[in-house]
């Protein structure tokens, strides 16, 4: 992995250790799981809306890639109850409580610099950037992360489709990548199986997926692309970052990430 490369997954990590407070996935503060049982959002409600909220409602079901169209228009009306840009301010307030208490004296400011570097492209990226910072740096680094993540997700679905994969082949190749299977989605991500099934027979088709439903040799140079083409888009913004700040910026994400490793 060259020295570009490592800082790019420094920055993802970092962002993503930051965002996943928002959501009640991968952790579950106290400060967050208040927010969504008093709004009564908990699931999937709290993570369309806290991280759509920046856009118009009408763009939600484009810019949702892991759930079903379906899934978006169902859950639409109980979100937009919830007023959504009320409560992405009422969720990155609570994720920077959350932020303050778990890492009170981490180093924020890369975040915010990185941030402000990258020139967004589609909605959900150009959204975040465009929401407002209130000069709470807790609060804030939630609002620079879900920036830097939702440009580098836009990077790895626009490099998923350069290689001819749906969304949900997309889904699934990664779900199989990661050895977790593709099962998941339907249960999960409330993929219709019918659709599950369809995916997973245009890999084979593609002899991405052998006919046991493993990857490929093929398969596997396939999602090393997709992971650098991913990595290239993510790091483009790292050209105005001068050779000599660089080790300090690495270390002081991998300083951000290790304090709220999970």
């Amino acid at each position: 992995m060259t020295e570009d490369h490592e800082l790019v997954h420094q920055v993802s990590r970092a962002a993503d250790r930051l965002c996943h407070l928002m959501w009640l996935f991968m952790r579950s503060e106290p400060e967050v799981r208040h927010l969504a049982e008093t709004r009564q959002a908990l699931g999937f409600p709290h993570y369309l809306t806290s991280r759509l909220g920046v856009i118009d409602p009408a763009l939600w079901a484009d810019e949702v890639y892991i759930a079903p169209r379906s899934l978006i228009a169902h859950l639409l009306p109980r979100c937009a109850a919830l007023d959504p840009p009320a409560y992405v301010d009422q969720t990155l307030a609570a994720a920077g409580s959350a932020l303050s208490r778990l890492a009170p004296n981490a180093p924020l400011g890369a975040l915010s610099d990185l941030a402000d570097r990258i020139k967004p492209e589609g909605s959900l990226p150009v959204g975040w950037a465009r929401w407002p910072r209130q000069g709470d740096g807790p609060r804030d680094a939630i609002r620079d992360a879900m920036v830097i993540r939702e440009d580098r997700a836009l990077g790895h679905y626009r490099a998923a489709a350069s290689l001819g994969l749906t969304p949900l082949e997309l889904l699934a190749l990664t779900a199989i990548w990661r050895g977790q299977g593709a099962a998941g989605l339907s249960k999960g991500f409330k993929w219709d199986e019918s659709e599950v099934q369809g995916a997973l027979e245009g890999l084979r088709q593609r002899e991405i997926l052998d006919s046991n439903g493993d990857l490929t040799g093929q398969g596997r140079r396939l999602r090393e692309v997709i992971e650098q083409l991913t990595d290239e888009w993510a790091g483009r913004y790292l050209d105005s970052v001068s050779a000599g700040s660089r080790f300090g910026l690495g270390a002081e994400l991998d300083e951000l990430a290790a304090g709220l490793a999970p």
